[in-house]
């Protein structure tokens, strides 16, 4: 199932349950996103899950928030972004141990040659397939 941004994302969502899941409530997700619409549409997908969520805008504001002790178990992160891209953050994330350990799953419709593939561990390609997502953070939220 793809899902391109509508009214009806709320109702797709809710046959896509990973019904008593202890670790995703466990499990701390960063969107690093510049869609508002998306982001949120992401954040309320994963919630609705039961993962603890924490959505930045850019890259930049991504290090300020994961610099502190908010550490999340993976990280959702767009390429194209304004103040600072995905390509960026990756170069600082990289550069910070704690962050360095932290799994990435891009979250993109960049095609195959420009996407960053060091620091990376997965791709979804947008528009997203609900299941691929939730499999993907399922996969380091263990």
């Amino acid at each position: 199932m793809t899902v391109r941004l509508t009214e009806t994302t709320r109702v797709q969502t809710q046959n896509h349950r990973f019904a008593g899941e202890p670790a995703a409530k466990r499990c701390l997700v960063a969107i690093i996103e510049d869609d508002a619409e998306f982001r949120g549409m992401l954040r309320e997908l994963l919630e609705e899950e039961q993962y603890r969520v924490v959505a930045v805008g850019n890259g930049a504001e991504a290090l300020e928030t994961l610099r502190g002790e908010v550490v999340p178990d993976v990280i959702l992160l767009d390429v194209s972004m304004p103040v600072m891209d995905g390509f960026d953050f990756l170069r600082f994330r990289n550069d910070d141990p704690r962050l360095a350990a932290v799994p990435v799953v891009l979250v993109t419709n960049a095609k195959s040659h420009e996407r960053p593939t060091v620091g990376v561990n997965d791709v979804v390609r947008k528009p997203i397939d609900i299941d691929e997502i939730l499999f993907a953070i399922k996969r380091y939220c263990v």
